[in-house]
């Protein structure tokens, strides 16, 4: 970007941020005799390891990151010379993000596949044909680019 002024000056460069306090928050299912034995439970499962399994008898409800009520934004601004190479935060927030598209190709990569059954005897070299339409294979393409840039 330039200045409207002086189109032939570049702008000096920032890195701009913020930062927002956020607490995680998890949510098993547990059975128990009563809410004390059921947190005794989930803090024995949290020191061992095991508290996010998701396993049938303690089902994971929930796990995300909430933002503390009540916080404003506050920017601040540092000056570069160049832009410094992307956090590895950056990479997971792009895999996070494209997810749910890969989840529909495997879906649909899933859907077109003989069924287990028959194929549980065959070679494991053994070649399957799948076809995709134009725009599937766009979308291919497309997931694949961000993927390959995380």
């Amino acid at each position: 970007m330039t200045d409207a002024h002086h189109p032939e000056q570049r702008l000096p460069a920032f890195m701009v941020g913020y930062s927002l306090d956020r607490t995680h928050r998890i949510v098993v299912g547990i059975r128990a005799a009563n809410p004390n034995a059921a947190c005794a439970i989930a803090h024995a499962a949290f020191k061992a390891g095991t508290l996010w399994d998701d396993t049938p008898d303690r089902p994971l409800l929930y796990d995300d990151d909430e933002e503390i009520d009540g916080q404003t934004v506050q920017f601040d601004a540092t000056p570069v010379a160049i832009w410094p190479q992307a956090h590895p935060s950056v990479a997971a927030s792009k895999v996070r993000a494209a997810a749910p598209r890969l989840l529909a190709l495997v879906r649909l990569i899933g859907s077109r596949l003989p069924h287990a059954t028959m194929t549980g005897t065959w070679h494991p070299e053994t070649l399957l044909m799948m076809t995709l339409t134009a725009g599937q294979a766009r979308k291919l393409h497309a997931l694949l680019e961000t993927l390959l840039g995380c």
